[in-house]
């Protein structure tokens, strides 16, 4: 057993990587208390295995947990806490501590393993990242009861598995793709991950999230133009991305099923945000009115914030229209969070709370400007799109997603400067 726990340590992460993506991202930890159980049992065995390699190299296990992600991950967290279980001001009342471990400690899990795994970590990324494109697309099938409707010829947004909805989806899917993208483009290892790579682009589009589709874009450019090593084929990749772009940009409008899903939202989204009256019929329209009630009330309590997801807990969040009957000439006002992670911080935890998570990202920014150039095209790639994810959604609370992408952007970093010295 010691023989195979020390030589088969790719095999190993792999599984253990694939198993936390699967229990935390496909399952959750809200839909079933079989599914919680399905995480602590991964989460275990993981920790065992951490354990197990911390006892026989304890130099590592002090740098995967003695260093800023750690630090930044457990002082935020503890923000979260206090604010979520005291009901800091008008704190919603729905704080969850279940969440927020089975949210922290598979996260630095997933550090730990990186830091084990060392040059392999690109691989096992890779892999891992493509069994649980499949296994998400599986999953969905059988909850989401909305792929019947494609069946049928009718074409919605789909995506939504017991761990979130299809906007969830399309940005665990993203993230996972960054990895894949990298090995078919950078290291033209076209044929093993090309069809998973197919699937992945499949499930971002049928998704319908506007976060996912765009920096999915960028992501392709970022490893086709930082590829290039000169200026004739700088020049064709650029055309290469702007053709890719025009062609999809066409497929989006033309394509009855990408219509339907992705092209008539662009859409909406450009007439909306040029109309003189807010709809909040529409999702754009509700997320500019969100924007308007947070320029109004943030300035009350700038500081420390209004309290863990207060946004919601107030009179003027009930911004979202809903069909009382099927002709629509009723409606109710659900109230909504702030859907942007930036707004929801700023509105819950202030000036405060907002400089103690984003300082962990900017500072992973400015220590990729001195490494090489893989990092870079790949730390690059994960940053872009952690920014339009959290343009989109409030990520900090329920999603393993950010804390793995920054995790992972961090330990290529400083992989990547042990590997120069």
């Amino acid at each position: 057993m010691k023989e195979f726990l020390d030589t088969q340590k790719k095999l190993i992460g792999i599984i253990l990587v694939t198993s936390i993506l699967f229990a935390r991202c496909n399952l959750g930890i809200t839909y079933s208390k079989w599914f919680v159980l399905i995480n602590l049992l991964v989460n275990g065995l993981t920790f065992a295995y951490c354990l197990w390699l911390g006892i026989n190299d304890k130099a590592t296990i002090k740098k995967a947990l003695l260093n800023p992600a750690v630090a930044w991950i457990l002082f935020f967290s503890a923000i979260v806490i206090v604010y979520g279980h005291f009901h800091i001001r008008f704190g919603a009342p729905y704080y969850s501590r279940q969440i927020t471990v089975l949210t922290v400690v598979p996260a630095i899990l997933l550090l730990i393993l990186f830091f084990y795994l060392k040059d392999d970590v690109l691989d096992v990324m890779s892999i891992s990242g493509s069994v649980v494109i499949i296994t998400t697309l599986i999953t969905s099938l059988l909850y989401d009861k909305v792929w019947a409707d494609w069946l049928k010829g009718q074409y919605y947004r789909v995506g939504e598995t017991p761990a979130g909805g299809d906007i969830d989806t399309g940005n665990l899917i993203l993230m996972l793709l960054i990895p894949i993208l990298y090995q078919i483009i950078i290291n033209k290892k076209i044929k093993g991950y090309f069809l998973f790579a197919v699937v992945g682009l499949f499930q971002i589009l049928a998704a319908g999230s506007k976060s996912s589709v765009l920096p999915l874009v960028l992501v392709i450019a970022i490893m086709l133009i930082g590829s290039a090593k000169d200026k004739k084929t700088i020049r064709r990749n650029v055309i290469i991305v702007i053709v890719l772009g025009i062609l999809a940009f066409v497929a989006v409008m033309l394509v009855p099923a990408l219509y339907s899903v992705i092209g008539k939202r662009l859409v909406e989204m450009f007439v909306q945000t040029s109309a003189t009256e807010i709809d909040l019929k529409t999702s754009t329209g509700q997320r500019l009115a969100q924007i308007a009630a947070f320029k109004e009330h943030f300035g009350e309590y700038p500081i420390f914030g209004h309290g863990f997801y207060a946004f919601k807990e107030m009179p003027y969040s009930a911004l979202e229209a809903v069909r009382l009957n099927d002709e629509a000439t009723e409606f109710m006002y659900q109230h909504l969070q702030l859907h942007m992670n930036y707004m929801e911080i700023l509105f819950s935890y202030g000036i405060f709370g907002f400089i103690a998570y984003y300082w962990f990202p900017i500072y992973i920014l400015i220590k990729t400007v001195r490494t090489n150039r893989q990092t870079i095209i790949l730390v690059a790639s994960i940053m872009t799109s952690m920014f339009f994810m959290d343009l989109g959604l409030d990520m900090y609370y329920r999603y393993l997603v950010p804390y793995m992408a920054y995790f992972l952007a961090y330990y290529l970093i400083v992989n990547g400067k042990q590997n120069e010295q």
